[in-house]
Parts: structure tokens; C-alpha cells; sequence
């Protein structure tokens, strides 16, 4: 299942600074099976939102090998946070068409995930 537009809506894309924000759809389903009296963003989602938003910036999809690193510093209510940033650094070319990428997802001065993912 595509999260975008189901979980998330783009609100801009900085292809240059490989930078993308987004809306949370608060009336998301997701959010109202995942602790709907309060909801929380799920981990797996905010590593498949990243792949997502990544494969925009890059102009093609992207298929996740591994979840190198994940931390998650603090948690995503869409209800507290209606916007949030992702920030693509180091993007590191490997072998075989692969690529790793860290990823730094936050909104303001909250920093709440941090992320690090190797695709093919």
C-alpha cells in the first residue's frame, strides 16, 4: 500500500536539497486503527514514507534492502504535528545500483526519527 496520499499528502519537494515536507492526513485510517483515541505514527510507516518520498525526489521508485539504523526519538502524533520535514543526507552510491541514505525526520526544532536505509 502506497502511504502517500492514504497517510500523507506532499507538500513540497526540494530536489536540489533532496528535502520533502509533508502533511499528515489526520482521518487517516491507519491512524484510526493505530490508537485512534491517540495516534501514533508507526515506525514501519515512517521508514515506507521515506522510501516513498525518496523515490519522488530521485524521479524513480525505490525498493528497501535494509534498515541499517532507526532510531525514533520522539513519537509522531498527527494530532500535535501536522507537518513534518524529511531530510535525505549522505547519499552514498554502492555496488550493484545500490544506494544508502540517512535520513533525518522532523518538524521545527524536534527531531524524530533518524534513519538509516541501504536500497537497491
Amino acid at each position: 500500500m502506497k502511504l502517500k496520499d492514504n497517510l500523507y499528502e506532499v507538500l513540497d519537494l526540494n530536489v536540489e536539497d533532496k528535502v520533502a515536507e509533508v502533511g499528515l492526513i489526520r482521518d487517516s485510517v491507519i491512524y484510526r486503527a493505530h490508537f485512534p483515541e491517540r495516534p501514533v505514527t508507526p515506525g514501519v510507516c515512517v521508514i515506507q514514507m521515506a522510501t516513498e518520498l525518496l523515490g519522488l525526489l530521485l524521479g524513480h521508485e525505490l525498493s528497501l534492502d535494509e534498515v541499517a539504523n532507526a532510531k525514533f526519538l520522539n513519537v509522531i502524533d498527527p494530532l500535535e504535528v501536522g507537518r513534518i520535514t524529511y531530510s535525505f543526507q549522505k547519499l552514498t552510491e554502492l555496488p550493484e545500483n545500490g544506494l544508502k541514505v540517512s535520513v533525518l525526520v522532523s518538524a521545527g526544532d524536534t527531531s524524530y526519527s533518524k534513519l538509516s536505509l541501504v536500497y537497491k
